[in-house]
């Protein structure tokens, strides 16, 4: 029995859309029986946080206040490229995260460099994925640029990875910003060609405390795409109106997590 060639194309098509479907499945969490990031208390993990500029920057700062260098003994801070506020900001985090664990603490350690108690940090730079006042025609171009180096920060990241050498970090937090979008789609779609595995670079996304009825942009994109593993919001009015009376919960709210 002769099959045509174009029932040959059609059997591939096919099973390279169910592949690719079947794949996305595997590896988005909307697929997932549960959001939460589940962690080890004693393990040791690498974080890679998102800044953005100005207010989204400052809102980092008051959400990691808290963060454990003793059990993310690995942090890394991307920044768009130009912003200088960010890079110094991500030094000032460090030595306020720092200060809390050191004794007789006097400065906090530089830029690759490992303390026996709080690790390691670093500051990775990636083109800025849209400019302020910069044209709608032009962004999707700058974007573009934008993944491409997000791509090529998150593998460099796992190459110098101080916690599992050769390993991708182990979770994504972010509150918003542009670039934010292009790093979590970098994220997604190197595990979704399975160069990262899927358990890796969970994503937590904190949406804006300035955000109290609608969400930002980027919150929007995240949302509807559903490739955020935890979805924050820091307003109970917003978290019913989105979660609605739905069985499946959409977005989480713990309270204000800013101060």
């Amino acid at each position: 029995m002769d099959i045509s060639p174009i029932s040959l194309v059609v059997a591939a098509t096919l099973l390279v859309i169910t592949t690719a479907f079947l794949r996305i499945l595997y590896v988005l969490p909307f697929s997932s029986p549960g959001w939460n990031i589940k962690h080890a208390r004693n393990e040791l993990s690498h974080m890679v946080v998102v800044l953005g500029s100005g207010g989204h920057t400052a809102e980092m700062m008051s959400l990691l206040r808290n963060i454990d260098p003793r059990r993310y003994a690995h942090r890394t801070y991307i920044v768009s490229s130009g912003d200088s506020f960010s890079s110094g900001k991500a030094a000032e985090i460090e030595r306020n995260v720092q200060s809390k664990h050191v004794q007789f603490f006097s400065e906090p350690t530089k830029a690759g460099i490992t303390h026996p108690i709080t690790g390691t940090w670093e500051l990775m730079i990636v083109p800025r994925a849209r400019k302020i006042h910069q044209p709608l025609y032009s962004t999707p171009l700058s974007s573009l640029w934008c993944l491409i180096g997000c791509l090529r920060a998150l593998y460099t990241i796992s190459r110098t990875s101080t916690v599992a050498p050769h390993e991708y970090p182990d979770v994504i937090i972010t509150n918003g910003p542009a670039t934010a979008v292009m790093v979590i789609l970098a994220a997604v779609i190197l595990k979704l060609f399975a160069m990262a595995p899927a358990h890796k670079m969970k994503v937590i996304y904190v949406e804006s405390w300035a955000r109290v009825k609608t969400l930002s942009l980027s919150g929007k994109i995240l949302l509807w795409t559903g490739i955020c593993d935890t979805f924050l919001v820091q307003w109970e009015s917003l978290a019913k109106k989105i979660n609605g009376t739905g069985s499946r919960r959409q977005v989480d709210w713990k309270g204000f997590l800013v101060e």
